[in-house]
């Protein structure tokens, strides 16, 4: 029956392409740093102190692309049905390949949005970093690709990690590492950059909840964005620019996972564009173009 609902939901998006529509491609590029990111590679100079780190997952979850006709008014994205990368106006961008540092990643990539939209003249683009609130809070081992990623859920209460850049610090003090049950890492030590709502109102972990008081989505804007020649660019290290990614705040997650009371979110979260406790929302440099 769920995967009935879900597929009647995607049906909906799913407009057939028609006479005078054109194909867009939206590729996404993901940095650290501003070198291309892989599974590999050490980046320098990351954080307050300079860390070295290499990173072991990069994946995001985008949802309602459009493109900025020359009025201003938007032209939604019809997603491509792939089964696996965008259902509905929602798609999964996996950087990793499971090579190198990755080892808990999957070897497929999505590194681009393909659909179609009415031919015409467009000067920008917009989209939301994260998961729709009514997709949000599923049961991932019954929902269809890409929402069955279990990697990228928390639980039905907390609903999807909008964004996950997991990285390993050179020299981090272990000693310092909060390895608390549950935190679905596995004593896996590093400092992880994951983006999701907070405090939702449910039952349980594994209720769905009413409403979420932090949804921690980012609306991005990118005026003059033309899909035949900028790609829009993805790296975290102006995010993360004032932490020192080698040492964590003792009882809280490993770095900053959105939750309140994390000190180790407090230069972060401002930076992705979103409140955090008393401190506003700055701009987001998480997402740029090129």
């Amino acid at each position: 029956m769920k995967h009935a609902l879900f597929a009647a939901f995607a049906a909906t998006f799913a407009a057939p392409a028609f006479a005078g529509d054109m194909s867009v491609t939206l590729p996404f590029a993901a940095e650290i740093g501003g070198k291309p990111f892989t599974c590999a590679e050490t980046f320098s100079g990351l954080g307050s102190s300079g860390a070295d780190v290499a990173a072991s997952d990069f994946r995001m979850f985008v949802s309602n692309a459009a493109l900025v006709r020359a009025d201003g008014t938007l032209q939604p994205i019809a997603l491509d049905q792939d089964g696996q990368w965008q259902l509905g106006d929602l798609a999964l961008l996996d950087f990793e390949d499971a090579t190198g540092a990755c080892t808990n990643g999957t070897q497929g990539t999505h590194t681009a949005l393909t659909g179609t939209v009415p031919e015409g003249s467009y000067t920008g683009l917009v989209f939301t970093v994260g998961v729709p609130f009514d997709q949000n809070h599923v049961d991932p081992t019954l929902a269809p690709a890409p929402l069955n990623t279990t990697a990228m859920f928390w639980n039905w209460q907390g609903g999807y990690k909008f964004v996950r850049v997991d990285m390993m610090p050179a020299g981090m003090k272990m000693d310092t590492m909060a390895m608390s049950a549950g935190s679905g890492h596995g004593g896996a030590k590093g400092w992880f950059l994951h983006l999701g709502s907070t405090m939702c109102d449910a039952a349980s972990k594994t209720s769905a909840p009413s409403a979420c008081k932090n949804e921690n989505r980012i609306e991005v804007r990118l005026d003059g964005f033309d899909p035949a020649k900028n790609t829009v660019v993805v790296d975290p290290a102006a995010v993360v620019a004032e932490a020192d990614l080698t040492v964590n705040t003792p009882e809280t997650a490993p770095g900053c996972m959105s939750f309140p009371g994390d000190a180790d979110c407090m230069t972060v979260m401002a930076k992705l564009g979103l409140p955090y406790m008393d401190v506003p929302a700055g701009t987001q440099s998480l997402i740029s173009m090129r």
